[in-house]
């Protein structure tokens, strides 16, 4: 069991109150890249976005050596032609993480819709964004400067991601992003 739902399931009202999550947290980055510590960060994220009312961010962000950020947002006929491989690779290669979340969020909203027709009260809806991030800047930096820039309230990593050094105990990105992030970080294992 998660500690997340353990302090769900233990809290009283007033400790609730005193620790208000939905004021807190109401913007949740997850920062993916396909690997299964990165898919159980989303299952936490998704728990807590819905228990909270919080908007929901996935972020697949990738280093290349492009001059400038692109992101998947970004209209393609404002990317260069250097660029667009690394834009059109990291949209391929996420393509099927981001579909898995989707499935995620909706069988989560699903099983919450199943719950509130039993009596309890549930929300359902989660606001999912996806995202990806083409950047100079390392996979750390393009996590952090979006967190920063669009206010994120709380960072979820998985420990290890695709690195594949298993002797670590937080992997080097997740490191990172708990040594620069602005906001909390919740680190899953």
């Amino acid at each position: 069991m998660s500690k997340l739902l353990l302090y769900s399931e233990v809290a009283t009202n007033s400790q609730k109150a005193l620790f208000n999550l939905n004021e807190k947290f109401s913007k949740i980055l997850v920062g993916i890249d396909g690997s299964k510590p990165s898919m159980d960060a989303v299952d936490y994220a998704i728990t807590l976005a819905q228990k909270i009312n919080a908007q929901l961010i996935t972020l697949y962000a990738t280093s290349s050596p492009v001059g400038n950020d692109y992101t998947s947002d970004t209209p393609e006929d404002q990317i260069p032609g250097t660029a667009t491989e690394f834009v059109y690779w990291a949209k391929e290669e996420s393509r099927p993480w981001f579909a898995e979340i989707d499935d995620k969020v909706k069988a989560s909203a699903n099983a919450a819709t199943a719950k509130e027709n039993t009596g309890e009260t549930v929300r359902a809806i989660i606001q999912l964004k996806t995202l990806i991030i083409v950047s100079p800047l390392s996979v750390i930096g393009s996590i952090i400067g979006y967190a920063e820039r669009e206010n994120i309230d709380l960072i979820v990593v998985g420990t290890r991601g695709k690195s594949g050094f298993k002797r670590l105990l937080l992997g080097s990105i997740a490191s990172g992003v708990v040594t620069h992030a602005h906001c909390p970080v919740l680190v899953v294992k």
